[in-house]
């Protein structure tokens, strides 16, 4: 059954499309009367519903100039003798192996045949006709066209299928190189258009598209372009074409239908969650277009619940270490606040400093677990409003191996770096911190950075045990320990961006009952 379902007749929009492109033939020939000719016995050739569209050089060089920026005609009937004896000859080589043209079918056309025998010329030159000009006559030249066209066409579908599949493979590459469901879903509509050779010159027009989620009942718009681009986050349904309401209500399985020029699939996925792919705008389309598009959607739609899936256990994982994080900051009577804004400006820094999108977000879910490590020590020692003693200031210390001991030997990304940050975020870069006296770069990135986040934020926050420290000296005791306490770099870059930093502690300002 053919997946493509199209409205009843009185249903369609009147046909827009644009009138068909005609048939460019290409008459190289030095004497007028040959192009005239010529003409006149194909003026009103039709094939496939498609007329003829004459382009004339009267000159090899003319030819060249002529065939390279016009790479879509389709026949070129090429006289042999012109400026020079083998002019033709050198035009049809220039065609092959300059150009690179494999379509274009070639005649040669000749009034001299002794100039250019019959048998070497098909031997050497890569041509689709040989004919004296006295045996053309209109009859032959008429059945000699459609014979050429006809390969033209065939040579040309080939061409396109073998394009449309390595344009399947690629995308498919790309969109599957995401990690997040917007990015996916937004790769899946631009590697889409490229499928379709939608771009603003193809026949298509840039179709109009979206990607949504049922989640809880209702349907989400998770990435869109055209006018659907300002729709994220937004109910699906209200901008979908009624007729779609029935397909998404009780589709279980993947499926396409087209309605007018919309187009979407939907699929169920194994946890009963619905992903849909919708396309408006569409022109007609042929049926290797037709094919792309089910292939693609049906495809993809399979990628984007096994991506969903694969997301909900790494997101479980992300939750439960952040929920860790404020666990252990509320221990120490410090509000769950502090580890959110230490995250976000972690990876604010993270990238600041050059790092990229997916590091930057492992540092953001594993610097809550800078201090970890304080599970393990008593409450007396870790609360004590005044100073410690030497002995209770060791056992404070503890803390960061504490953290390390717990993650360390975890293969995950975010509890890994979340250990090397607990051990090594007293760590300074003068080589004068705990535990192991690590200096400059010996001390990993991501620790440079969330100490630099942690003492910012902590020194600029109220605690139920002190006041925070005007903004003028903690930025004063900032810069002076840039070299000595804290990567200078980073610090720089904590700087260069404070305005979002003061956003950040805005946004999650504590909380004190």
């Amino acid at each position: 059954m053919d997946p493509f379902v199209f409205a009843p007749e009185e249903d369609k929009q009147p046909d827009n499309s644009p009138k068909k492109t005609p048939w460019r033939v290409a008459i190289v020939d030095d004497e007028e009367s040959v192009h005239q000719v010529t003409k006149f016995a194909l003026s009103d050739m039709l094939f496939e519903d498609k007329a003829v569209e004459f382009f004339d050089a009267y000159s090899g060089k003319e030819a060249k100039q002529l065939l390279e920026s016009n790479p879509d005609i389709a026949v070129v009937l090429l006289d042999v003798v012109m400026e020079d004896e083998h002019s033709g000859l050198e035009v049809a080589r220039y065609i092959r192996e300059d150009l690179h043209n494999q379509r274009i079918r070639i005649v040669l056309r000749t009034g001299q045949p002794g100039q250019a025998p019959e048998r070497d010329v098909v031997q050497n030159y890569d041509i689709n006709d040989y004919k004296e000009k006295t045996e053309l006559t209109s009859r032959k030249l008429f059945t000699m066209m459609h014979g050429c066209l006809r390969a033209y066409r065939d040579i040309v579908a080939l061409d396109d299928s073998r394009q449309g599949l390595e344009r399947v493979i690629q995308a498919s590459k790309n969109i599957y190189e995401s990690r997040f469901i917007d990015e996916f879903a937004s790769g899946v509509l631009q590697q889409l258009t490229s499928v379709l050779h939608a771009d603003k010159d193809a026949f298509f027009g840039k179709p109009e598209a979206l990607t949504a989620q049922d989640q809880g009942g209702n349907c989400k718009v998770v990435a869109g372009t055209g006018k659907f681009e300002s729709l994220v986050g937004e109910d699906a349904m209200q901008h979908l074409n009624p007729q779609f309401s029935k397909l998404i209500e009780s589709t279980i399985t993947t499926s396409g239908q087209r309605i007018g020029d919309n187009y979407m699939a939907v699929s169920r996925g194994r946890d009963g969650q619905k992903n849909l792919l919708y396309l408006s705008g569409l022109s007609k389309t042929g049926q290797l277009e037709h094919h792309l598009l089910e292939l693609f959607c049906d495809n993809v739609l399979v990628a984007f619940d096994n991506l969903y899936l694969k997301n909900q256990l790494i997101e479980t994982q992300k939750e439960l270490v952040y929920r860790l994080g404020e666990a252990v900051e509320t221990r120490s009577r410090e509000t769950g606040n502090h580890v959110k804004r230490v995250a976000a400006i972690s990876r604010l820094l993270a990238k600041a400093v050059g790092l990229n999108e997916a590091r930057a977000e492992v540092i953001y879910f594993a610097s809550p677990l800078h201090d970890l490590g304080k599970i393990g020590i008593p409450d007396a020692i870790l609360n004590k409003p005044g100073g410690l003693s030497d002995s209770e200031w060791e056992i404070m210390q503890g803390h960061a191996k504490i953290g390390y001991d717990l993650l360390g030997d975890s293969k995950r990304d975010i509890l890994r770096i979340g250990a090397l940050i607990s051990l090594q975020h007293h760590e300074k870069w003068d080589g004068s911190g705990y535990p192991e006296g690590l200096s400059g770069e010996q001390i990993s990135i991501e620790a440079r950075i969330t100490a630099v986040a942690d003492v910012y934020d902590a020194l600029s926050s109220d605690r139920v045990y002190k006041k925070a420290w005007p903004v003028e000296k903690v930025n004063q005791f900032m810069h002076e320990q840039a070299g000595s306490h804290f990567d200078p770099e980073v610090v720089r870059q904590l700087f260069e961006h404070i305005d979002e930093i003061t956003a950040i502690r805005q946004k999650y300002l504590d909380k004190f009952h």
